[in-house]
């Protein structure tokens, strides 16, 4: 079974977080994940809001939702949309490719992300 993980920024911090997403109905400004640590939620910034793919690269290094990858020498952004995870060409954004086809095909690594880094760094 697929590990159902979300990534966040904090907004008190701007660092990143894991864990459970909770958002509530008719209110677009709060979303929370659950710390474990911390045992309680703590508010993100909901626009930086990220679902783990359930791919890992290196084999601990968790895709999520948002995150710029490199497969085969071109770059992608992970986008999630029809209920599927896709990898969406930076420089074509109609070329897409569905990420999970693409699993035992080569190596696909994180080299950044839509919230961190100017889309501009990676053309």
């Amino acid at each position: 079974m697929r590990e159902i993980i979300f990534r966040g920024k904090r907004k008190d911090t701007g660092k990143w977080m894991e864990g459970s997403l909770v958002c509530f109905p008719n209110d677009d400004e709060h979303c929370g994940i659950w710390s474990e640590n911390a045992q309680t939620y703590l508010w993100v910034i909901p626009a930086t809001v990220g679902q783990y793919t359930g791919i890992s690269y290196r084999d601990s290094e968790r895709i999520f939702e948002g995150d710029i990858v490199t497969f085969s020498g071109d770059k992608y952004e992970i986008v999630f949309e029809d209920a599927c995870f896709w990898m969406a060409d930076i420089l074509d954004e109609f070329y897409v490719r569905e990420l999970h086809s693409f699993l035992g095909q080569g190596d696909i690594r994180v080299i950044g992300n839509v919230h961190d880094n100017e889309m501009g760094e990676f053309v």
